[in-house]
């Protein structure tokens, strides 16, 4: 982490633009893939299923996978996108109420997007398009196992534990950022280069004779 606060002001400028320029673009990219492949690949017409034509756009793949496929695209520019503007506008810089408030606005979208969004979008699919509802049986335990009993998981179970598992593993992942963030300046061994010191300038500072 002491890599990060060592970092110099065009490095971390063109690091942090780069890094929401590409978030940004992947998230219009992401959605405009959850869009067309959520159209259905047939329809029916005049009582009869025909295969559904979707003007200049019927060559982009379809179907409940490649729907799934643009959730994961949208999720990583947007994780991208976050730390972008972390890097640009937050790291190394001189905390003014001014520069708190942008902090504490991408915490919260942050927040938002990975505790709210995330899980929303993921039950929304898993029930609608993966028809993993509380009807459709995942697993038979054995009755041999539960005392001749007939126990069966369903795939409704299968959605809410990893929403659950999820909102833990993200909850450890916060609770370690927040503390590594703490200790941004720390960590440097003693057998690393010492830092060129530079003015605001981006020049190196001398003493003078």
């Amino acid at each position: 982490m002491y890599r990060l606060g060592e970092l110099t002001e065009a490095r971390r400028k063109l690091i942090g633009s780069a890094m929401l320029i590409a978030g940004l673009l992947g998230l219009v990219l992401g959605v405009i893939w959850i869009h067309w492949s959520s159209i259905p690949l047939t329809h029916v017409v005049d009582g009869v299923e025909t295969a559904y034509a979707v003007d200049y756009l019927n060559w982009w793949p379809r179907g409940p996978l490649w729907k799934g496929l643009g959730y994961l695209v949208v999720l990583g520019a947007t994780t991208l996108a976050l730390i972008g503007a972390t890097f640009l506008w937050v790291l190394n810089q001189k905390m003014t109420w001014a520069r708190a408030t942008v902090a504490g606005m991408i915490a919260w979208l942050a927040l938002v997007f990975f505790f709210g969004m995330v899980p929303s979008e993921w039950l929304t699919y898993a029930q609608s398009d993966l028809d993993w509802s509380s009807q459709r049986i995942a697993v038979s335990i054995p009755p041999v196992l539960v005392l001749g009993n007939t126990v069966d998981l369903s795939w409704a179970m299968v959605k809410d534990s990893i929403s659950m598992g999820y909102h833990i593993v993200m909850l450890g992942v916060a609770v370690v950022l927040t503390l590594q963030i703490q200790k941004i300046k720390e960590g440097r061994p003693a057998s690393a280069a010492p830092v060129e010191k530079t003015s605001p300038y981006g020049r190196p500072l001398v003493k003078g004779n």
